[in-house]
């Protein structure tokens, strides 16, 4: 039962992580970006969005971690290869997690202050990522389904 529970809370939270990912960097940048002036940057959107974002994929992150150790700790894996699917999808998490707070910690900061140009280059470099950490949750995704 327990362990139902956990596998639900983590597809659960995958969802809202990675779906929180692929809907700022393919849905709502490009309709950003339309909604002003070339070299403007849409700095009220984007902050505004960054914002609200925030607690659903800290959370998300979260319950990731916590209901992925938890379901280890119930179901070890077993076999060779079960291990190298365990340490794929660690791997594919812990990229994910840098990524998600590099950005918290390091991009969005420079942001409020950065001037319009500045802050399209810092922005690019936010969506690299972005478009990095959504991969990596897909690679997660599929590695936890061929675990279990």
């Amino acid at each position: 039962m327990l362990k139902i529970f956990l596998l639900n809370v983590h597809l659960i939270a995958t969802i809202v992580w990675v779906g929180a990912v692929f809907m700022g960097t393919f849905i709502d940048w490009p309709a950003a970006k339309k909604t002003v002036k070339e070299e403007e940057f849409p700095f009220r959107f984007i902050v505004g969005q960054g914002s609200r974002v925030f607690y659903s994929v800290y959370t998300g992150i979260f319950l990731i971690w916590s209901s992925g150790i938890g379901l280890v700790i119930l179901h070890p894996p077993q076999t060779p290869r079960e291990i190298l699917m365990l340490i794929g999808k660690v791997l594919a998490l812990t990229f994910m997690t840098g990524f998600t707070m590099y950005g918290t910690f390091s991009t969005w900061p420079k942001l409020q202050l950065a001037t319009h140009k500045e802050a399209h280059k810092l922005y690019e470099n936010y969506m690299k990522r972005a478009m990095a950490t959504f991969t990596f949750g897909l690679i997660a995704s599929v590695l936890g389904l061929w675990i279990y």
